[in-house]
């Protein structure tokens, strides 16, 4: 217990620290110097996801049932991690250095902070694995000390690109210091070519729900940017990141518990829990709905689309089925090697429907619909969970615990 109290607590202080910024950094740049920056952040989002949710949710998943085979994916790991951020890291210091006035310059800087960050995030999470818990609050304390001397900075003057920059230097230097802790990086994996086709697939599967779910924010504010509403974006997103704190500390609250999940989720366990994850989704269809209809009626009848706090009141009111949604994947996606299949196809399918969506109600609405876009792959996500469950009500014959038996195929 008390473990986890300093895992919340570093990641608590940084989150806080993460909200405090958000709210000062739009006074302190502006909206025009903020907008750019928030936009790049909001689009680049996903690519956190990317890297940290399938790989962290696999060995977190697989460790505890594959302890054998759970280093050759450790070290796999590692050797990745050397060479992953590189890319995104020169790319930043040519633009920073090519045209360090511009907003390209500000895009590709955020896009290395956010590989930079599911890198460490990634990181912190292996030596979690590894029985290292300790790395996790202690980057992340360091972390929040960082952000409050930036933005003492900002208030002296520091732009978008300086602080961008620091954040990026400093994440690098935490990933160097953890990638030498964690051992010697290996590829020996790849002479076992379908056990490392079936990780991958796992990797992916596992990871697409949080990939897509951080796509269709995405997605959504690069429409929102193009369309005759770009002056909410900046604003908007301040509302979304305030609001996702929550959200993001319950992903990393589900993650800590994977392990446990992972062998309590075995067999009949494992059915009953995809059992309830349907009667889950049920609910959330039928709030979602509610949700998109009282949308649309604000919409048509009030002119405060663009308002601040209507913002805030529809973040709040879709918060139960957001949960309610990530909650039942949990359970479904811990229980059998098959079910991430599931999960990751309805995903995919809250994340075209958010599309579509967003195509008609972000140019017609502004805020707003992207709201009801986001509702609206809410409720494709989580239907298609609900038609993919029941085909599955029937729990399959309990198969021998082995190694490679929960890989995804």
């Amino acid at each position: 217990m008390r473990t986890v109290v300093s895992l919340l607590a570093g990641r608590g202080a940084y989150r806080a620290a993460q909200l405090v910024a958000t709210v000062a950094l739009l006074p302190l740049w502006g909206t025009e110097r903020y907008a750019t920056y928030a936009g790049a952040v909001a689009i680049f989002s996903w690519v956190v996801a990317l890297l940290v949710s399938g790989p962290e949710k696999t060995v977190l998943k697989l460790l505890p049932r594959a302890p054998r085979t759970g280093p050759l994916i450790l070290r796999a790991a590692a050797a990745l991690l050397w060479v992953l951020p590189v890319p995104p890291l020169v790319a930043f210091v040519v633009a920073a250095l090519v045209a360090p006035g511009g907003p390209v310059a500000v895009f590709v800087g955020v896009a290395a902070l956010c590989t930079m960050t599911g890198t460490l995030l990634l990181l912190v999470g292996l030596h979690r694995a590894v029985g290292r818990p300790w790395y996790d609050a202690r980057a992340f304390f360091l972390l929040t000390v960082v952000q409050g001397v930036l933005l003492g900075l900002v208030a002296l003057g520091l732009g978008p690109l300086g602080y961008v920059a620091t954040l990026v230097g400093t994440e690098t230097v935490l990933c160097l210091l953890l990638l030498v802790r964690l051992g010697r990086p290996s590829l020996a994996i790849r002479h076992r070519p379908a056990f490392l086709r079936r990780i991958w697939c796992t990797v992916a599967l596992m990871g697409g729900p949080e990939v897509c779910m951080y796509l269709c924010s995405g997605v959504l504010v690069a429409l929102l940017t193009v369309s005759t509403w770009k002056e909410q974006v900046g604003p908007l997103v301040a509302v979304d990141v305030v609001w996702s704190a929550g959200i993001n500390f319950l992903l990393y609250l589900l993650r800590v518990y994977t392990p446990w999940a992972s062998v309590r989720l075995l067999g009949a366990r494992g059915a009953a829990g995809r059992d309830a994850a349907r009667r889950i989704t049920r609910w959330v269809i039928a709030a979602d709905l509610a949700y998109v209809a009282a949308a649309g009626v604000l919409v048509s009848a009030t002119d405060a689309r663009q308002g601040v706090v209507l913002w805030a009141v529809l973040f709040a009111a879709r918060t139960p089925m957001l949960v309610a949604t990530i909650f039942a994947g949990y359970l479904v996606e811990n229980s059998d090697a098959r079910s991430p299949r599931i999960t990751g196809l309805a995903a995919a399918m809250g994340l075209a429907a958010a599309a579509v969506t967003g195509l008609v109600a972000v140019p017609y609405s502004g805020g707003v619909g992207l709201l009801i876009a986001l509702a609206a792959a809410e409720i494709a996500q989580a239907a298609t969970l609900h038609v993919r469950l029941g085909k599955r009500a029937r729990p399959a014959r309990r198969t021998p615990v082995e190694e490679d038996v929960h890989v995804a195929a």
